[in-house]
This record gives C-alpha cells, structure tokens and sequence, in this order.
C-alpha cells in the first residue's frame, strides 16, 4: 500500500495547485523532459528556470521531475545517448565520440568522459524537445478532467448536504 498511497498523494497535491491547467501541465512537462538530460544534479535548478521563464508552475515541475527516477534513469540515458551519437554522426563531428567499443565499460566513462557525455546531452536535449509535445497533450487533458471530476464530485456532496439540511428542516 506504500507505493499506491504515494502515487495517491502526489496525485491530490497537483490536482489541487492553485493554478491553470495550462500552468501545471507545462510545469509537468518540463519536468518530464529535463529527466532526458545527463545533468543528474541540475534537474530541478532547470527546471525551475525554464519555469520561472515561461511563468509556469514550479510545484508540478518537480514533481514531474519524478519521470527520472531509478527505473527508467538508464533507458532515457541509452536512448539520449543512441540520439546523440546519430545526430553527432550525421552533422559530421565524429570526432567529439571517438573510437567507443560496443559495449562501454566504466573503464571506458572514466577515461573517456566526454565521448560519453556529449552524445548524451545532445541526445538527451532533442528527446527533451521532441517529447514535450508527447508529454503536454496528456497531462493538459488528465489535469483538467481530474478537477472537472473533483469539481463534480464536491458539488454533489455539497447538493447532498443541502438536501439534508432542508429536509430536516421541513416539519
């Protein structure tokens, strides 16, 4: 019952930030797409610049920051780094990856760092941009049914309430 009533309360403290749904699901998203980047200690400081430019919600941003997390932290990183090499290969800078063996060591991060961390920046920074929209749609529409739903429901506990009331009012 740990993880799901975490999940849950993540769930409510968004759905309950005073702001618009735009404002939250931005902040979400930008939070999703730092997440692609190799730049572990500065997730949440760009996130909060690029909300603190566009004037979105910083709150969902760190929470949406959570897309990086254990699990999913080495697909986003080999994938950044497969789309950086293309990309790096493609517009001709061969020369910024080098001569990596197939499969990379620690050995090979440790002596190489740039030929590694390179690629997945530029990788991670393209995914990030080209997953923005992916991500937007989603949360936009799941932000804005979630407090339509919550609107809903609060106004038939309150319709409840007032049936009550004026019921035991009535002789």
């Amino acid at each position: 019952m740990g993880w799901r009533r975490t999940f849950d309360y993540v769930r409510h403290r968004v759905l309950r930030i005073n702001d618009s749904d735009h404002s939250i699901a931005l902040g979400l998203t930008a939070g999703c797409a730092v997440s692609w980047t190799p730049t572990f200690g500065f997730h949440l400081l760009q996130t909060a610049l690029f909300c603190w430019i566009t004037r979105t919600n910083w709150l969902a941003s760190f929470v949406g920051s959570a897309f990086g997390n254990f699990w999913t932290t080495p697909f986003l990183m080999w994938i950044a780094f497969e789309v950086g090499t293309f990309t790096l290969n493609i517009l001709g800078f061969n020369q910024v990856i080098g001569a990596l063996p197939d499969i990379i060591s620690f050995k090979d991060i440790m002596n190489h760092p740039a030929a590694i961390f390179i690629p997945t920046l530029v990788g991670g920074y393209i995914c990030a941009i080209l997953t923005f929209p992916t991500f937007y749609y989603p949360f936009y529409y799941l932000v804005k049914g979630a407090r339509a739903a919550r609107i809903r429901r609060l106004e038939i506990k309150a319709h409840k309430a007032s049936l009550e009331i004026t019921q035991r009012q009535d002789p």
